[in-house]
């Protein structure tokens, strides 16, 4: 088993930021834009990199989250691998993850990507602070 780094960070405190993986998934599923903008720093400096955009602030996440549920039936994400680096009072995951949308119309599609995020505990909770999502393949999925 490999060693951590020592960190301020308990084994417990770094479960609770690995879980944030659990509940952004669960988000997706419920299309729940509400659940998913309380796993992000509530603060201008919060940052989602995704298709292609950076978005900064909770505004410009959530009008994000709203548009990608609205245009999806459903939003199904399988994590394939993924790592966690405790560092200082935050938690780095890295990672790949596949996406499969079933669009409100048009066929259904895979999206495979890249991940990188910080999360820190902030005022009790812990949230992402930066989600950078780069995608790696797209395809379209026959019925």
């Amino acid at each position: 088993m490999a060693q951590r780094k020592k960190t301020s960070l308990s084994d417990a405190e770094i479960e609770k930021a690995v879980d944030l993986e659990r509940r952004l998934i669960e988000a997706f599923r419920e299309k729940d834009v509400d659940a998913a903008m309380r796993l992000f720093w509530n603060h201008p400096d919060a940052h989602l990199v995704m298709d292609g955009m950076v978005l900064k602030g909770p505004d410009e996440i959530r009008k994000w989250f709203e548009s990608a549920f609205a245009e999806n039936e459903s939003i199904k994400i399988t994590v394939n691998d993924v790592h966690h680096v405790a560092s200082g009072d935050g938690v780095i995951g890295v990672g790949t993850a596949t996406y499969e949308f079933t669009p409100v119309s048009g066929p259904r599609r895979l999206m495979v990507e890249r991940w990188s995020d910080l999360r820190r505990k902030i005022d009790g909770s812990w949230v992402m602070v930066l989600d950078h999502a780069t995608s790696i393949e797209h395809k379209e999925l026959e019925d």
